[in-house]
Order: structure tokens, then C-alpha cells, then sequence
């Protein structure tokens, strides 16, 4: 049977530095058993963040060409 990690919080991120600095130093490993951890909560938080993100920056291209 798989073990399943202690659900985190993404305030966790902003707690401990030691957390940050592992998932600057190696996103892609650090940065998915991280997002894997969160509760299906945080996790809609972090989609919905990064689909806003990607629309205000959608906006800030087109207003670049003009």
C-alpha cells in the first residue's frame, strides 16, 4: 500500500524558507510532491491563480502590438 504524504498548505511555502529554497533549486521535482501534497482546495487555488495570471498577461501582449 502507498503511503500518502501529510496534506501542506501553500502558506507552508511562506513558513519555512528551506521549503522555498528546495523548490527554487529543483522545481520539477520538489515543485510536483509539493502540488501533490496540497489539498484538492489549494490545489483550485493554485490552477485558478495561474489561469488569471495567464490572461492579465494575454491583455498586457495584446496591448504591446498596439
Amino acid at each position: 500500500m502507498k503511503e500518502t504524504a501529510p496534506t501542506k498548505s501553500i502558506l507552508d511555502i511562506l513558513k519555512d524558507p528551506d521549503e522555498a529554497s528546495k523548490l527554487l533549486n529543483n522545481p520539477g521535482k520538489y515543485g510536483l510532491d509539493f502540488y501533490n501534497g496540497l489539498s484538492n482546495q489549494n490545489k483550485q487555488y493554485i490552477a485558478f491563480a495561474a489561469a488569471a495570471g495567464l490572461v492579465i498577461y494575454g491583455l498586457y501582449l495584446n496591448r504591446q502590438k498596439v
